[in-house]
């Protein structure tokens, strides 16, 4: 009976992560589908899924299919191949730039957006708050000799503290610098008094004894919470993997670390697979949290990326702004355009690029699950 317990929640935490995989890619995948009919450009092929196709339909002009993979999928839209000679009006480079931006933009937009339709849904009736007992102790820090596991904190120094003022806890230690703090805690029926000199965290400039609290949700029917925090944990998500970005470009991030740490395909499955057994509140927030990853990895400005097509787009505007300041001068006659072929160039070669580091990431996603160890760090 145990066995049969196991195989269906395991068969259960399996579908998770593949219904995960298909929102994701059907709600991007949908704001380029979305671009092409404000834009009236022509979609050929609606596709979830990569691969050997399981299922197709066409609607008034467009495939709608399944293919075997729900790693992936695409829209493509009409003369998307680029050829010169189809001057076609329902062609993608038949309309203006601003149209092919608007296309490309909203597939990693409207990832954005399913990442804050769920945040909003989990923040407006769940509250994720930071208690004030303590879930661990680090070793080698002043609060190892005193705290354990399961500690309340009841005061520090003048301020009394309920379970649920974990955060105003932390600001006080955080703002208690080179001090010797009175910890008063309830250990059981117990109640034990101490008193901890905090240490100095020179990298984030703030105080500490070595302890992390327990973080517990609460159900709490709030929606102006959950607007604010989906929009809040958005930007911070967003600005979080700027910096990050940033960070490798300036050498503080070495490559090496970014190889390592990175999780490919597998990896980003098992993680998902890790946290749907944990519960449903810490895997809707993954899968926002990987939605905002992806929208923003997504406009990132490198070739084959949508972003990458949105900065072909936008040189391709200060190109012809130069265009037409030589004519006005008289320097030159004829636009100065990158051309859809020799664009797709680029894109071709960065395809590659990514398609390799997938494969190494992979590799190494696989290694790590042999070696157990975790993706989380």
């Amino acid at each position: 009976m145990e066995l049969l317990t196991n195989i269906f929640f395991n068969i259960f935490y399996i579908l998770l992560v593949v219904f995960a995989f298909f929102f994701i890619i059907l709600f991007h995948e949908y704001g380029h589908y979305l671009g092409c009919k404000i834009t009236g450009v022509k979609v050929e092929e609606f596709s979830i899924g990569l691969g050997k196709e399981l299922w197709s339909k066409v609607i008034n002009g467009t495939k709608y299919s399944f293919r075997l993979l729900p790693l992936g999928g695409y829209v493509l839209p009409e003369g998307e191949n680029y050829d010169p000679n189809n001057v076609s009006p329902t062609n993608f480079y038949s309309k203006p730039l601003y149209s092919r931006f608007l296309i490309i933009f909203l597939g990693p937009f409207f990832n954005y957006i399913l990442a804050f339709f769920i945040f909003f849904i989990l923040f407006s009736f769940f509250n994720p708050t930071i208690t004030t007992e303590v879930f661990m102790v680090k070793p080698d820090t002043p609060a190892y000799s005193y705290l354990k596991t399961g500690d309340v904190i009841l005061q520090v120094d003048n301020l009394i503290l309920n379970y649920k003022d974990g955060q105003k806890m932390i600001d006080y230690i955080h703002n208690a610098k080179d001090k010797e703090i009175y910890v008063k805690v309830k250990r059981g029926n117990e109640i034990k008094e101490f008193k901890i000199k905090t240490l100095w965290d020179k990298v984030n400039n703030f105080a500490y004894i070595g302890f992390n609290p327990k973080s517990k949700v609460f159900f709490e029917i709030d929606f102006l919470r959950g607007f604010y925090k989906s929009i809040t944990t958005i930007y911070d998500v967003t600005v979080k993997y700027l910096n990050v970005i940033l960070s490798i470009f300036t050498g503080h991030i070495p490559l090496k670390t970014v190889y390592e740490q990175s999780a490919g395909p597998i990896g980003i499955t098992k993680i998902m697979y890790d946290f749907a057994t944990q519960g449903i509140y810490d895997y809707l927030m993954l899968v926002g949290l990987i939605n905002v990853i992806i929208g923003l990895f997504n406009l990132f400005p490198f070739p084959a990326l949508d972003g990458g097509r949105l900065l072909f787009i936008i040189i391709n505007y200060i190109l012809i702004g130069i265009s037409l300041l030589l004519k006005k001068i008289g320097l030159y006659t004829r636009n100065i355009v990158i051309t859809p072929d020799k664009e797709e160039i680029f894109h071709k070669v960065g395809l590659i690029v990514l398609l390799v580091f997938v494969v190494f990431v992979s590799f190494n996603d696989v290694g790590r699950i042999i070696r157990g160890e975790s993706f989380i760090k």
